[in-house]
């Protein structure tokens, strides 16, 4: 027998009092999601499920949300998928408590995306019909030049190696340790301030990667999670979009230019790269595809993907060597 909290109780009992859904059950809360920033819930009510996310009532907090709203609406209304905001009775799309605040998203079906030939291609051109239609479109302040991907800090880096040299044979370790190395020095220096200023900027995603992209099979159902969505390099979100999808655990040289092709390819039917991008571009997919391996080996106590620290040094030093390959093609024109 299913029992339920007081405090799910109460949330359906307010779900009721201020949204036209019918009969409302008791929520659930979502298991398979992180749950750090805010709680999420899925109810079911006459009118279908729905996703309840909650945050605190805070002037910033609730700032940044209607700025989400607004960028969501402005992309369903060209055409890209989202999960739409419920309004409640009197219209408004959050409802605020005294401390707290919640809104109604349009649950979802589906799974995070599938690495497939068919879906690199439809999340390529949602990711450069995102930059195309939100050009213009009114962002959050902040200094798009100061991105998350022009270097790895040294100190995470470290973690990484330490772990990784208790665990494999220390020489071989450190020749991997020495080509990351070499790779990371190089793209510091064509990822510095100059280059950075060249970059063109405007609203970018944030955080473009597989479980922010909801599937069913090879279609599309909806572009999630925009509260890091702001003003930034294009080639930010491109960075990330190559690292997750197209690198991630791949070594086999066919099989990694085969999915950048396919995204880079179909991304640039709608937003072609300018010369300084395309020069960056290897690089800042390294630095954030170093980063992200550094800090998950972190937070998950070393093992990442299925593999270990030792393994990783391996893969990275695999990466980063076609990677630099690929950069260098670019600068001699080839």
């Amino acid at each position: 027998m299913t029992t339920h909290t007081i405090a799910e109780r109460a949330l359906a009992n307010i779900i009721s009092q201020h949204y036209d859904l019918g009969e409302v059950w008791i929520p659930k809360t979502l298991q398979r999601v992180h749950q750090r920033r805010h709680q999420k819930f899925v109810i079911e009510t006459d009118k279908g499920f729905f996703l309840v996310k909650t945050y605190r009532n805070d002037p910033e907090v609730l700032d940044s949300l209607r700025f989400q709203h607004r960028l969501s609406a402005h992309l369903d209304k060209h055409g890209l998928p989202v999960a739409r905001i419920q309004p409640s009775f009197t219209g408004a799309k959050i409802v605020e408590m005294a401390d707290w605040a919640f809104e109604l998203q349009e649950f979802i079906e589906g799974n995070a995306m599938r690495v497939t030939g068919r879906n690199l291609m439809n999340c390529a051109t949602a990711l450069g019909s995102f930059h195309k239609i939100c050009r213009d479109f009114p962002c959050p302040d902040r200094d798009a030049r100061m991105w998350r991907f022009s270097e790895v800090p040294r100190e995470i880096f470290s973690k990484l190696y330490d772990r990784a040299r208790s665990q494999g044979d220390p020489k071989i370790i450190d020749d991997h340790c020495n080509n990351i190395a070499l790779f990371l020095r190089e793209s510091t220096n064509e990822l510095d301030w100059d280059a950075r200023n060249q970059f063109e900027t405007g609203l970018i995603h944030g955080d473009w990667h597989s479980g922010n992209l909801i599937f069913q099979k090879e279609r599309l159902m909806a572009i999630i999670d925009l509260e890091f969505a702001g003003d930034g390099c294009y080639l930010e979100d491109l960075a990330y979009a190559l690292s997750n999808l197209c690198v991630r655990t791949c070594t086999e040289e066919d099989k990694l230019e085969q999915r950048v092709d396919i995204l880079l390819d179909h991304y640039q039917r709608y937003r072609s790269l300018s010369p300084s991008e395309e020069k960056a571009l290897y690089y800042a997919v390294g630095i954030k595809h170093v980063v992200t391996v550094c800090y998950q080996c972190i937070q998950q106590e070393g093992l990442v993907a299925g593999y270990t620290a030792s393994q990783w040094m391996g893969i990275l030093d695999t990466q980063t060597q076609w990677l630099t390959l690929r950069a260098h093609a670019i600068k001699k024109g080839w």
